[in-house]
C-alpha cells in the first residue's frame, strides 16, 4: 500500500518536471511552484508541517512559557518580600535608634546560607567578576553565579528535553526527523522571545523585578546561544529529509524558493551572531562587535518572519511581537534621549570634558531639561563628534540643578586635591565658565569616563590636546537606568568602590547624608572605602568630595579610608582628620568587614563597584560574614 502510494508520488512528480521541461521562459514563478510542489512530493516530511506534530510543540511551548513567567512571578514575590521587609525596618528604625539591635542580627540560620551558598556564591571559591585572560590581549568573559548558573542550566537542559520527547518508535528515520525539525523551529521561534527581551536597556522586567541589566544581559547571550543552536537543528534536519529525498540537485531547486532560501538567511545570520558574540572578539572590538550584531540581527529576523510568512506557520505571531518589542525598544530610546537631550529654546545638550590625570575624563553634561537623578543609577552618552555611533553605559556619579554657564569664559586656577600634596602635576590651569543666575536652570549630571580604547580614548585625547585641557561638545544621555537598591533603611552602610567605581558610590554618600541631616534615614554609620592606584587617581571625586566633606552632620556618621596601591613614596599617604584616612597598599575588605560588623548597628548594607578582582575580594569578606550578622550585598558591575 505505501509502496504503491509513493509510486504514484513519483509519476506525478516526473510528470509535472516532464512539464517544466518543455515550457517557456515566461512562467518564472509558476515554475518556482511547481519545482516546489515537485520537492514537496518527493520529501513529504522537508516542508512546512508535515511529520511535525504541533500538539506536542504547543504544550512544549506553554511549559517553557509557564517556566519562565514563573520564574518572574517567584522574583516578584521575593523582591516584594524584601521590600517591605525593609520599609518596615525603615519606619521602625528611623526615629528611634533603640531598636536596632533587632535588625542587626540574623533570626534564622537557613536566610544566611543560602545568600552565603547560592545567592551571594561565585560559581568556584572566589571567581566571578573577575575576567578570565588567556594572555594580556584576550579575554574569554568572566562566571556566572552560583545561582545563575543553577537557572541557566535548568533552562538549557529543559530545552534539550523538549526536543528530545518524540515518537522514537516510529519506524520511518524521516517521520522522527521531521517531528524533530517542528519542535527546534518551534523552540528556536519562541526562544527569539526573551533573547529579544533580555538585550532591551527598556525592559519592563527590570523596573519590575529589580534585577539589574547586567543579569539580563548574561541571560539574554544564553537564551541567544540555545536560539542559534536549536535553529541549526532545525535546519539541518530540513537539509537531511530534502536530500534524502531529491539529493543535492533537488535541494538546490528547493533553496530557490523564497521561504526557504529567506530561511536559511536567518540560520545563518544566528549562526555568525553566536561566531562573531565569542568573548574574545567581543571584547576586543567591542563597537565594531555591537553595530555588526544590529545588522546580524536585523537580517536574521527578516529570514525567520519571510520563512514564516510564506508558509503561513503558526509561529509567526512570535517573530511580529520581537520585531514590534524591538522597534518600541528603539523608540522609547529615541523619544528618552530628544525629550533631555533637545529643546527648541537650548538647542542640543552641552559636554564639558576635561582631562584628568590617570587617563579620565570628568564629563559634565548640561541637559535641555529637568532630569530625576537616582543614586546608584547609569546612563549611556553618545558623542557624535567623537563616535557617531557608539554608546557607552557609565555610573552616573553627580547631578545637580543650577544656572546655565554664561559663554564668558575666564582662566582660573585649579585648587590642589583635598588629600594631596600640592604637586605640580596636579595644579594646573583651566578654563572655568561664569554662572550667570539669571539664566534658565538646567540639570547638570557629570560622570568619570577612564580612557580604555574606541570612543574613550579619543575623547580623553581630544582634551588633552586642547591647551586648556577642557573642551565643550556636543553630546546626548540616555537614562537614568538602574539605582533599585536603596539604602536608607541600613543601619550601617558600607560603600567599596575600586578605581572610576566612586562614581556609583559618591551619590549614596551624599543622599544618605542629606536623609541624615533630615531624619529620615535609619543609617548612623556610613564608610566610604576607596581603592585607587595613585594619589593622582584622587582627582577624580574632588570636587564632589569636597561638598560631601562640608555637609552637616558628615562627622557624626562618614569616615571615609582611601587606599592608594601604588604610592609614589609614603610622605604623600597621609591622614588629614581622624574620619578620613589613608593607607598605602591594597585595601583587604576582609579586615574592613571585620571590624565594621564588630561595631555594627542595625542591618548592614555593602555596595560594590569596581574592576573584577576587587568586586569579588569584596563578596567573599561578606560571605565569610553573612551569617554573623545581618548583611545584604549589592554588586555593580558592567559585563559584557
Amino acid at each position: 500500500m505505501h509502496s504503491h502510494h509513493s509510486h504514484s508520488h513519483l509519476h506525478s512528480a516526473f510528470g509535472r518536471a516532464a512539464e517544466m521541461a518543455v515550457a517557456p521562459r515566461g512562467l518564472t514563478s509558476e515554475l518556482n511552484a511547481l519545482a516546489n510542489a515537485t520537492v514537496q512530493e518527493l520529501s513529504p516530511y522537508a516542508h512546512g508541517l508535515s511529520g511535525v506534530d504541533q500538539t506536542a510543540n504547543y504544550l512544549f511551548a506553554a511549559v517553557l512559557c509557564v517556566s519562565l513567567g514563573g520564574l518572574c512571578v517567584l522574583t516578584l514575590l521575593f523582591r516584594w518580600a524584601t521590600m517591605g521587609n525593609a520599609h518596615i525596618r525603615h519606619l521602625l528604625t528611623m526615629s528611634n535608634p533603640d531598636r536596632q539591635v533587632y535588625w542587626a542580627q540574623n533570626h534564622t540560620s537557613i536566610w544566611p546560607k543560602i545568600k552565603k551558598h547560592l545567592l551571594y556564591a561565585p560559581l568556584g571559591r572566589n571567581r566571578h567578576n573577575k575576567e578570565i585572560q588567556l594572555s594580556s590581549a584576550i579575554s574569554i568573559g568572566t562566571l556566572p553565579s552560583r545561582f545563575h548558573t543553577l537557572l541557566l542550566t535548568v533552562y538549557l537542559f529543559s530545552n534539550i528535553a523538549y526536543c528530545l520527547v518524540l515518537h522514537w518508535g516510529t519506524e520511518d528515520r524521516a517521520a522522527v526527523i521531521a517531528e524533530l525539525r517542528g519542535r527546534s523551529g518551534e523552540l528556536a521561534a519562541l526562544n527569539i522571545i526573551p533573547t529579544m527581551l533580555f538585550a532591551m536597556r527598556n525592559n519592563p522586567l527590570i523596573p519590575l523585578l529589580r534585577v539589574s541589566y547586567d543579569t539580563f544581559n548574561l541571560l539574554h547571550r544564553w537564551c541567544a546561544r540555545v536560539c542559534a543552536i536549536e535553529s541549526i537543528v532545525h535546519t539541518i534536519c530540513y537539509l537531511v529529509n530534502v536530500i534524502d529525498s531529491v539529493g543535492y540537485d533537488g535541494l538546490k531547486d528547493n533553496l530557490a524558493t523564497p521561504s526557504y532560501a529567506w530561511g536559511m538567511v536567518g540560520t545563518c545570520a544566528f549562526t555568525m551572531i553566536i561566531v562573531q558574540a565569542f568573548s574574545p572578539l567581543r571584547h576586543a572590538f567591542y563597537e565594531t562587535f555591537l553595530n555588526l550584531h544590529r545588522v546580524l540581527v536585523l537580517l536574521g529576523l527578516i529570514g525567520v518572519y519571510v520563512h514564516l510568512e510564506k508558509h503561513n506557520l503558526p509561529q509567526t505571531p512570535y517573530i511580529k511581537f520581537v520585531i514590534i518589542l524591538w522597534g518600541l525598544e528603539w523608540l522609547s530610546r529615541f523619544v528618552r534621549v530628544a525629550y533631555y537631550n533637545f529643546s527648541l529654546k537650548s538647542g542640543m545638550s552641552r559636554a564639558h570634558v576635561e582631562a584628568l590625570p590617570g587617563e579620565a575624563c570628568r564629563v559634565t553634561f548640561e541637559l535641555a531639561r529637568s532630569w530625576n537623578y537616582i543614586p546608584g543609577s547609569h546612563v549611556h552618552v553618545y558623542f557624535p563628534t567623537v563616535g557617531l555611533w557608539a554608546s557607552h553605559p557609565f555610573s552616573v556619579a553627580w547631578a545637580e540643578t543650577k544656572p546655565r554657564s554664561a559663554p564668558l569664559e575666564i582662566e582660573m586656577e585649579k585648587l590642589p586635591s583635598w588629600n594631596m600634596p600640592k604637586h605640580q602635576s596636579v595644579i594646573s590651569h583651566y578654563k572655568t565658565q561664569i554662572s550667570d543666575s539669571d539664566g534658565p536652570e538646567v540639570t547638570h549630571v557629570s560622570l568619570i569616563i577612564r580612557a580604555r580604547s574606541g570612543m574613550t580614548r579619543k575623547l580623553y585625547e581630544k582634551a588633552c590636546a586642547s591647551p586648556s585641557g577642557m573642551i565643550t561638545l556636543p553630546g546626548a544621555m540616555e537614562g537614568p537606568y538602574g539605582g533599585h537598591e536603596k539604602l536608607a533603611s541600613y543601619g550601617t552602610a558600607v560603600l567599596f568602590a575600586g578605581g572610576v567605581g566612586i562614581t556609583h558610590c559618591v551619590g549614596y554618600v551624599h543622599r544618605l547624608l542629606t536623609q541624615y541631616s533630615q531624619g529620615t534615614c535609619s543609617t548612623r554609620r556610613i564608610l566610604l572605602v576607596w581603592s585607587v592606584p595613585t594619589t593622582e587617581a584622587l582627582e577624580w571625586a574632588r570636587p564632589w568630595m569636597d561638598q560631601i566633606l562640608k555637609m552637616e552632620g558628615r562627622k557624626e556618621v562618614l569616615r571615609v579610608q582611601l587606599f592608594v596601591t601604588k604610592p609614589r613614596n609614603q610622605n604623600e599617604v597621609n591622614s588629614r582628620t581622624g574620619t578620613v584616612q589613608m593607607f598605602p597598599g591594597r585595601c583587604n575588605p576582609s579586615t574592613v568587614l571585620e571590624k565594621e560588623v564588630a561595631e555594627q548597628v542595625g542591618a548592614m548594607g555593602v555596595v560594590v563597584c569596581g574592576p573584577g578582582a576587587f568586586a569579588d575580594s569584596v563578596r567573599a569578606a561578606v560571605r565569610k560574614k553573612v551569617d554573623v550578622g545581618n548583611i545584604t550585598f549589592h554588586e555593580e558591575a558592567f559585563t559584557y
